[in-house]
């Protein structure tokens, strides 16, 4: 019993402070926002102390939140779908390259990441504008007669977070392939089955923690990939996020507030989607 004290009030002392730190920036403005987001929008202050339920009832009901949620769910699934069928065969080969090959590989994929977003998407508009050089190519070879505009369109976006979010996609595959035993592949080609089959019944399965994370991830970041969406969209195309800065700028808080808690409802029923459907597997035998 004597023992037990020093080992609880050690335990108590040290998960207190990040208690405490996540209780006050995080939980505490988080019930403010959901507070906020159940008041009446004010022209003449952040908001007026009424409650009311529109905010919400409009965003799951009105046509063009319904447009603007439809948009950003496929936006979301076709940027994850990418990601993981390119960032799977690349993490593949970076897990059997040796430790120090496959260092030096994730650290070349890591200096994009050491750049701004805005500096990133900025790029991208220099590539695919009117003037860009994938329009001066085109128009160059004969293939277009005048310059075309590339950007502000589903495509544009898409190919913006692509580019933003594969690194981490790439990462969290890698970590999860390192750590599967060879031995466990080796035991099923000894048994007759083949490159494919061992790849579908021992490494695909035992992969799951590492693409689960990684779609996690990788849909958190879309999600909330504000700045890319504003300058490969431009101000026709937007998602969800677009609407959260519109209203926050237009001192609409209460739609912001619910507009964000939308946002996050999603990514929650998106991640339970993913942790349901890509459990840790074992690996399975023929019967």
């Amino acid at each position: 019993m004597t023992r037990a004290l020093p080992a609880a009030a050690l335990f108590y002392a040290i998960a207190l402070p990040p208690l405490v730190i996540l209780g006050l920036f995080f939980v505490v403005p988080l019930c403010y926002l959901l507070f906020v987001s159940f008041m009446t929008n004010s022209g003449t202050s952040l908001f007026d102390l009424e409650p009311t339920i529109v905010n919400y009832t409009e965003i799951f009901t009105d046509s063009f939140y319904l447009l603007i949620i439809q948009r950003t769910l496929l936006s979301t699934a076709v940027v994850l779908t990418l990601c993981l069928l390119i960032g799977y065969p690349v993490a593949f080969y970076a897990a059997r390259l040796t430790p120090r090959g496959r260092i030096i590989m994730l650290m070349v994929m890591m200096v994009p990441l050491m750049v701004s977003n805005v500096v990133r998407a900025y790029g991208w508009v220099a590539i695919l504008g009117r003037r860009g050089v994938v329009s001066g190519a085109l128009t160059g070879t004969g293939l277009i007669e005048r310059p075309m505009q590339y950007l502000y369109s589903f495509e544009a976006v898409t190919l913006g977070l692509l580019t933003i979010l594969l690194p981490f996609m790439i990462v969290s595959l890698t970590n999860s392939l390192t750590t599967i035993d060879k031995r466990y592949t080796e035991a099923a080609y000894s048994l007759g089955a083949g490159p494919c089959r061992a790849f579908l019944r021992v490494t695909l399965p035992l992969s799951s923690p590492g693409i689960a994370s990684g779609l996690m991830l990788v849909t958190f970041l879309t999600l909330s990939a504000y700045v890319t969406i504003a300058l490969l969209g431009g101000p026709r195309y937007k998602l969800l996020v677009s609407l959260v800065f519109d209203s926050v700028t237009t001192f609409r808080w209460p739609r912001a507030a619910a507009l964000s808690f939308a946002l996050l409802l999603i990514a929650l029923i998106i991640a339970v989607v993913i942790q349901l459907a890509i459990r840790p597997q074992r690996v399975q035998g023929k019967g």
